[in-house]
């Protein structure tokens, strides 16, 4: 292994997008989650809570694990208007940060309600489909596409994205981290 990266989740949704993402981005890199409070309801409401629990799951793992190099902290909330929102945050051991969204899509009204009123949606999206723990499997997204589009794969894309100064430092102005082994286009 080349280098730790944690996941401050030890949800299969979230713990299999990082995996995926960075194994591919940063060849024998090791993806470990890691059970971390993210300070924030349960569901969350809003931009600024969103991010702030993704920011607080990645500084609390990487802060549990002086070996990490990089930690990520992913985190699903809704909008004031209803809108499943999903924010990922990278800390790395040098300081550096970057925050990145995924898709954005508006809930059924009655579902949004029942979130915005203080009920997690995970708990119901399982009452409405009938399913048992659908946010570690399906998510919200997946229970509504059908099965077209999975919670793993809607974190994918973020997680991408938050990776890009690592994988092109010379583009972002900061300076290459030795030994990252990240992949070059």
């Amino acid at each position: 292994m080349s280098f730790l990266i944690l996941v401050g989740s030890t949800n299969p949704a979230k713990t299999d997008a990082v995996k995926h993402v960075c194994e591919q981005a940063f060849p024998g890199c090791g993806v470990r989650g890691i059970d971390v409070p993210s300070g924030v309801r349960a569901q969350p409401i809003g931009e600024p809570e969103t991010a702030l629990g993704a920011r607080n799951r990645a500084r609390a793992a990487l802060a549990s694990e002086p070996e990490a190099r990089m930690a990520l902290g992913l985190e699903g909330g809704l909008s004031e208007a209803g809108e499943l929102i999903n924010c990922v945050v990278l800390v790395a051991r040098d300081g550096r940060e970057n925050v990145t969204w995924g898709v954005r899509f508006p809930l059924p009204p009655a579902i949004a309600a029942r979130s915005l009123g203080g009920e997690e949606l995970g708990t119901v999206m399982d009452e409405v489909s009938g399913l048992t723990g659908s946010k570690r499997k399906l998510g919200a997204v997946g229970i509504l596409t059908q099965g077209l589009y999975t919670r793993a794969e809607m974190w994918k894309g973020p997680v991408a994205c938050v990776l890009m100064p690592w994988l092109h430092p010379e583009l972002y102005g900061v300076p290459a981290a030795p030994g990252d082994g990240s992949r070059t286009a």
